[in-house]
């Protein structure tokens, strides 16, 4: 059997943000205290403890000024204690009996005046690595029981198919962009870039960017977003280009989209936000690709129809969003929901460097999408690793994600991708990980740290 414990380290709630060497536990939970110096705080570390099929014991780090009670209903955990103060504490667990299966149990720690914590325990023999592909900018999305991977591939798109999350199978071209003939020199020849696969009212449409050779401009400033629909609800079957969408800033009823009156614009996605569609995508304040990248959203009439001028709710202006001053860059923006909160997850930083990352823009379902004012920034990045690694994998470079569910729809899960050497380019390439996230008791995600080049994981249940 696989014998492993295996943490992964979600953040509750508490702003912290890492250097490039990662922090332990330890640190972690000193640079919590002298934040909340002054202030009653609980937290414990890690939030997930994930476990092999064995009986053993792992710790549990509890920062806090206060008394805490700890309680668990699941009889195969025990504390070592169940109250106390600051402190490193045990826990034992048992062997599950029934081996085809993963179980979960949970402790919960109060302290008058705070919030309650929760840490979470996954038990399964079943596990995987990362990474799961060699995809940049992956996007995978789940439905009705399958999961449809869609990448860039060459200059077109292709799309795969898989009853499982941890596998990608080979994929399959869905379209090719077009070539010059003659005087014809279409738009989108070249630089086919992060593809998005959404169902809409029972078709798949797929958003890329793409642009004009680099070539004839000697940069990237063409780049723009296209989408296709397919022709019947099967999103491995045919596709039909519906061409340019509307990304400028003089709309008129009618307006026909073309280089000229648009602006830059990568990594559009779609949402539906109460019974009304919208694009969010990553572009420039001109229509050169010089200057910073920010977060832009717009009003659709239908899902290849941009009905309004781009309104900017984002630009790079903290100081984790400016590592590198000459990459303020905000791109690659996904949507996560849950209950009242909707959440914009971007990147940030060049992601060529080190230094890419993740944060968010929150919306409260029911206020104004189009008031940048309703979108509220994390005070800090969320997801972030960089073990600087040159002559062996490591995990570097972490963005541009997508969010999907487990199997059996009762986790939630981040795609993204990691570079494994810190050569400050593409030199390596990107792959594709996966893992589990939770939530604050704010409503907001906890996406933790991301995990080790290779490191067993449970895999996601159901699977």
């Amino acid at each position: 059997m696989n014998r492993f414990v295996q943490f992964l380290f979600l953040f509750f709630s508490l702003p912290l943000i890492l250097s490039c060497d990662e922090a332990d536990d330890s640190q972690t939970l000193n640079n919590t205290a002298q934040m909340l110096v002054g202030k009653d705080y609980l937290s414990v570390l890690p939030a997930t403890v994930q476990v092999g099929n064995f009986a053993g014991t792992f710790t549990l780090n509890v920062a806090t000024n206060l008394t805490w009670t700890a309680t668990t209903e699941d009889k195969w955990i025990r504390l070592s204690k169940n109250a106390g103060g600051k402190e490193i504490i045990n826990v034992d667990f048992t062997t599950n009996d029934d081996v085809t299966s993963s179980r979960k149990a949970k402790i919960m720690f109060s302290a008058k005046g705070v919030n309650d914590v929760v840490v979470e325990i996954v038990q399964s023999d079943k596990t995987f690595t990362n990474p799961i592909a060699g995809i940049p900018d992956p996007w995978i999305i789940q439905h009705q029981g399958i999961y449809y991977t869609c990448k860039a591939h060459g200059d077109g798109i292709n799309i795969s198919k898989s009853d499982k999350l941890t596998i990608i199978s080979s994929t399959k071209a869905i379209w090719t962009a077009p070539k010059d003939n003659g005087n014809i020199k279409p738009w989108n020849t070249s630089h086919v870039w992060a593809p998005e696969l959404h169902f809409v009212d029972g078709r798949w449409y797929v958003y890329y960017a793409a642009g004009r050779p680099s070539s004839e401009s000697g940069s990237y400033k063409m780049q723009r977003t296209g989408v296709l629909r397919s022709k019947t609800n099967d999103p491995m079957g045919e596709y039909e280009d519906m061409g340019m969408i509307y990304t400028g800033d003089e709309y008129t009823d009618n307006v026909i989209p073309t280089v000229d009156n648009t602006c830059y614009a990568i990594d559009m996605g779609i949402v539906n936000i109460a019974g009304k569609l919208y694009a969010v995508w990553s572009g420039t304040i001109n229509k050169e690709s010089g200057g910073d990248q920010r977060i832009y959203i717009a009003k659709m009439s239908n899902p290849w129809t941009i009905c309004s001028n781009r309104i900017e709710i984002s630009k790079p202006d903290q100081p984790w969003e400016l590592i590198e001053p000459s990459a303020k860059v905000n791109e690659g923006p996904a949507f996560l929901q849950r209950d009242d909160k909707l959440f914009v997850v971007y990147s940030c930083n060049g992601s060529w460097t080190k230094y890419y990352r993740l944060a968010y823009l929150m919306l409260n379902i029911g206020d104004d999408p189009m008031n940048p004012a309703n979108w509220k920034k994390s005070s800090h990045d969320v997801f972030y690793r960089c073990d600087d690694t040159v002559d062996k994998d490591g995990v570097n470079g972490v963005g541009h994600c997508s969010f999907t569910k487990s199997p059996d729809g009762t986790e939630d899960w981040i795609v993204y991708h990691v570079k494994n050497r810190n050569h400050g380019s593409y030199e390596t390439g990107r792959s594709t990980f996966i893992q589990r996230f939770t939530w604050n008791m704010d409503g907001t995600p906890n996406f933790g740290t991301p995990v080790g080049w290779g490191e067993p994981i449970v895999v996601p249940s159901g699977e």
